[in-house]
């Protein structure tokens, strides 16, 4: 989710966070593990924040996103990822070690990472996607509205572009949220999971579409 000015330090952060979370986890020391997740969690806090003074300064150049890589732009809703992205990452995540510890679970051992959702763990799941779709699709018609009114010839622009703030704050919001909804039902090694999947996935993404740059695909 790129910053204007800024997505490349973030990136960065995710990379340091990311290499903290592993080797917390590979220590299975409880304590580091927890104070791993705190220090990744105030580093998402931080970095909405930041966003939120990038958003208030220039909307407008923020939603266009002039940092990011044209694949990013490509991708993006609402100058970022889609807050679901954290759920779609969460099944892929505990899909892929699911099928790897399958006979496993069948034998009785559990390993408590994500391919060892419990069944009300599913059930909050179900529940936060459901409620995160329904609030994406309620700031899509917002930013539909807002594209509307543009088009039928209503420039007030300096009140189209605080409706513009406020949408793409609306969307940071839930974007936080959602991460945070998830952590709340989760254990402390599939939090670790979970925040190392969205780091490769934002860190995956630059580096594709870098390469796609350099070679002109």
């Amino acid at each position: 989710m790129p910053v204007p000015d800024s997505s490349a330090l973030w990136l960065h952060q995710q990379g340091l966070l990311k290499n903290e979370l592993t080797s917390a986890r590979d220590s299975s020391n409880t304590t580091a593990l927890g104070a791993a997740i705190e220090r990744a969690m105030a580093s998402y806090e931080a970095y909405y924040s930041a966003r939120a003074e990038s958003i208030h300064a220039d909307p407008v150049r923020f939603f266009c996103a002039p940092c990011a890589t044209p694949l990013e732009r490509a991708t993006q809703w609402m100058a970022g990822w889609r807050p679901s992205v954290f759920i779609h990452l969460l099944y892929s995540e505990s899909g892929i070690r699911l099928q790897a510890q399958l006979n496993d679970l069948l034998n009785g051992v559990h390993s408590g990472d994500l391919g060892d959702l419990s069944p009300r763990q599913l059930g909050k799941v179900d529940e936060v996607q459901r409620r995160t779709i329904r609030e994406e699709e309620e700031i899509s018609q917002e930013m539909g509205e807002l594209q509307l009114g543009v088009g039928e010839g209503d420039w007030d622009l300096e009140e189209k572009v605080g409706t513009l703030e406020t949408i793409i704050q609306k969307a940071d919001d839930l974007r936080l949220r959602t991460l945070k909804d998830i952590v709340d039902f989760l254990e402390p090694v599939q939090v670790v999971d979970l925040l190392v999947a969205a780091a490769d996935f934002e860190i995956g993404m630059r580096c594709v579409s870098i390469d796609r740059n350099i070679t002109g695909q």
